[in-house]
């Protein structure tokens, strides 16, 4: 019995010290990430903060861009959009259904919109890279159809979702499957207000000076590129204050 009891004693010591160092770790965490918080606030209401320094990736150009230069007013009525016009924080994307950067960022803003519904307004305005996404323009201008029968959000899920196939024949189906109505979507897939819907966020793109995709004006302010989730859940809970 006494050795058991002694070979049990040291167990005992060691588990309250392991416990004891990770309360410790934990305190350290929290600590850090309190000050990482308030730093990002006040480096964001300064006008420094810095996107680059996460590495996002633009289709097209390769690198990430934070435009330090001043706000762009991109924000649009007839556009798609998610969330309370007079939403605190106000992000526009500016997207392409064939990009796989797109593709990446798609569950980060459909989980934060949800999760800030009410501060955060979401709009939508196409950027099909044309030479390097062929099928990009026949996904945009469905897109518009699909909003023009109030279904532009479940078309864009079901795009992002299925981004391995983007032929006409497909999205054709996914709108069936949303139910679109599929002669309405056809007259307005062949008309020239969806091709010129398409080609002036384009055009409004490049004004603002977008050069790939996805590229976000958030508050009016340009970033280019994928924006990892925990920082811009931080910038919305900041910007939101």
């Amino acid at each position: 019995m006494q050795n058991f009891n002694a070979e049990e004693k040291p167990k005992h010591t060691f588990r309250n010290m392991a416990l004891a160092v990770l309360a410790a770790g934990v305190v350290l965490y929290l600590i850090f990430f309190i000050i990482r918080v308030l730093s990002i606030r006040s480096q964001i209401l300064s006008g420094e903060y810095n996107f680059d320094e996460y590495g996002a990736q633009i289709s097209g150009t390769g690198g990430a861009n934070y435009d330090q230069s001043g706000t762009y007013d991109v924000v649009t009525s007839d556009d798609p959009s998610l969330g309370p016009a007079s939403a605190a924080v106000t992000i526009v994307e500016f997207g392409d259904f064939e990009c796989p950067f797109c593709r990446q960022s798609f569950p980060i803003i459909r989980t934060l919109t949800q999760e800030f519904k009410d501060d955060v307004r979401l709009v939508y305005r196409d950027f099909p890279l044309e030479t390097i996404h062929p099928k990009a323009r026949f996904a945009a201008l469905a897109g518009y159809c699909a909003e023009e029968q109030g279904l532009f959000w479940p078309l864009h899920d079901k795009l992002f979702q299925n981004q391995e196939d983007l032929s006409q024949t497909a999205i054709l189906g996914y709108a069936n499957q949303i139910g679109i109505d599929s002669r309405m979507f056809a007259s307005c897939l062949g008309s020239q207000a969806a091709q010129d819907e398409v080609s002036a966020d384009a055009a409004a793109g490049e004004a603002a000076g977008v050069l790939g995709t996805p590229t976000w004006f958030i508050n009016g302010i340009r970033v280019a590129g994928v924006i990892p989730e925990d920082i811009f859940r931080q910038i919305i809970i900041e910007l939101a204050k």
